[in-house]
């Protein structure tokens, strides 16, 4: 019986210092991946960590592909602010994003570039669902698309009001049929 109201009280004493006595409720933004980057609706593509801080390299891809990414911004319990979404390369690659109206629903279209990936959200949302195309133009190894997200989050010691990575992914020649088909 001893030992069960010890151990009732150990946790009670780890569920009440654990709280947030102050009610911050303030939280570093996240990018994920809904699902895997996927080609043509058929291959799933694998995304891989590298030595470089905040860089994650996709497949190799072909001239001529287009990638899918369906992606979550994620605040928490924070509203987000800003969305961007940067090409390094716009004549090895082209984004294709949602219609106007669809972005204009989520976007301030004054203060937003849609054709550069600078997006303005205009409404206190604390996540996005986000999906776009990604069309591969031409044979590249250094082309990169950055991925940067801030929050309305004011934090003052540990964290970011911001989150960011880089997905970099190497643009092959197309595949060339066999002669067997």
């Amino acid at each position: 019986m001893k030992t069960r109201f010890f151990i009732l009280l150990g946790l009670i004493a780890i569920a009440i210092t654990s709280c947030d006595i102050n009610g911050s409720t303030n939280n570093t933004p996240v990018i994920k991946f809904v699902t895997a980057p996927f080609i043509n609706k058929t291959d799933t593509l694998n995304v891989y960590l590298t030595d470089e801080s905040d860089v994650i390299r996709l497949d190799t891809i072909h001239v001529g592909d287009t990638v899918t990414f369906r992606m979550l911004f994620y605040g928490y319990s924070n509203n987000l602010s800003t969305c961007n979404i940067i090409q390094s390369d716009t004549s090895a690659t082209k984004m294709i994003l949602p219609s106007t109206n669809s972005l204009d629903s989520v976007f301030l279209s004054s203060s937003s570039d849609y054709s550069a990936g600078k997006f303005i959200i205009k409404n206190k949302i604390s996540s996005l669902y986000f999906p776009f195309r990604y069309v591969a133009k031409k044979v590249s190894n250094d082309v990169k698309l950055s991925f940067y997200i801030t929050s309305d989050a004011n934090l003052s010691g540990l964290g970011s009001n911001s989150a960011s990575f880089v997905l970099k992914t190497p643009i092959k020649s197309k595949k060339l049929a066999s002669a067997a088909e």
